[in-house]
């Protein structure tokens, strides 16, 4: 009885993963991917390049199409991954520094983690970034803890587990078809859904000023310091985006004291009019994350300041 109940249980395993082995060899091609690689590869000396550089929130807030259409001589990037932080954003910044031409890097200002999510592997798989993950070892100064356990079980349990983690995207494909609200490997992800009726999930002035008194994170500052640090006019800036957006209240409390520590030409301090416009529930697919609508006034907002400030930048 037991054995016909694993045979049947694996049987079934199997065909989730061929389905989904199907499926996402179709959307592993996804063209915004392969169309990000073919423009990357093709910036030269002449180049003018903007690039957001974040996590799921700069994915779902940072409309990249709008923006470049919305400015004269700027190519605009979105790299957002979903659950990267600041350890991973500025070693890609890292990266985007090396490559030619005149390079402007929005980075989102959230915590710094050395372990890093599957879905930044596979993105430095599709940028073809060389000698990852070895360069980012190096770029840590420290050997990379384990951030997964698979010891409990067997290898051919492994080996499923594995792949399914990979292709989740496709899986939620199967559930949700045409309404799949999953994100992109990389890039924007806009979504129209709107499950949330508050505002607790947005920053406000008076919460800023409030916790502007919070104890400061050394470590968080210094660390986003020293990518400043390595700033080259006309050819690398860096600016950086404190989220509008949080699960819970506190993680604002945490980033705030090291954000006001930051040079004011490297950080996008939002005015309270601007607060009291995106702090609008129709703005948010969940608790965390904008849907289209809340990323159209923070992409508009975006746009505002970058035509205000990029004759500091060329």
């Amino acid at each position: 009885m037991k054995f016909a109940l694993k045979l049947t249980f694996w049987i079934s395993v199997m065909l989730l993963f061929t389905c989904a082995s199907i499926l996402f060899s179709r959307f592993s091609g996804n063209s915004t991917i392969s169309t990000l690689k073919q423009s990357i590869s093709k910036l030269d000396s002449s180049s003018k390049s903007i690039f957001f550089l974040g996590s799921s929130r700069i994915q779902r807030s940072v409309n990249s199409t709008l923006i470049e259409d919305s400015l004269r001589d700027w190519q605009v990037y979105n790299l957002g991954l979903l659950g990267n932080t600041l350890a991973q954003n500025i070693f890609l910044a890292h990266y985007i520094k090396s490559l030619p031409g005149n390079k402007v890097v929005f980075i989102e200002f959230t915590s710094y983690i050395s372990s890093y999510p599957e879905t930044f592997e596979k993105a430095m798989e599709y940028l073809e970034l060389p000698n990852f993950p070895n360069s980012y070892v190096e770029f840590l100064g420290k050997p990379l803890t384990p951030t997964k356990n698979y010891s409990f079980l067997e290898d051919l349990e492994i080996a499923f587990w594995k792949a399914m983690i990979q292709n989740q995207n496709a899986i939620k494909r199967i559930v949700f078809q045409d309404d799949f609200n999953g994100y992109h490997e990389i890039g924007y992800s806009p979504t129209n859904r709107n499950d949330v009726v508050s505002k607790e999930s947005f920053l406000s002035l008076e919460k800023w000023q409030e916790f502007a008194q919070s104890k400061l994170d050394t470590n968080l500052f210094e660390k986003a310091n020293q990518i400043l640090k390595s700033q080259k006019q006309k050819e690398f800036n860096v600016v950086f985006l404190l989220p509008v957006t949080a699960n819970d209240q506190v993680d604002f409390e945490r980033k705030i004291p090291a954000f006001n520590h930051l040079p004011k030409d490297s950080k996008w301090e939002y005015q309270e009019q601007f607060l009291r416009e995106i702090a609008n529930p129709a703005h948010l697919e969940n608790k965390n994350h904008m849907n289209s609508l809340g990323a159209f006034v923070y992409s508009q907002g975006l746009v505002n300041y970058i035509k205000a400030n990029e004759k500091n930048w060329q």
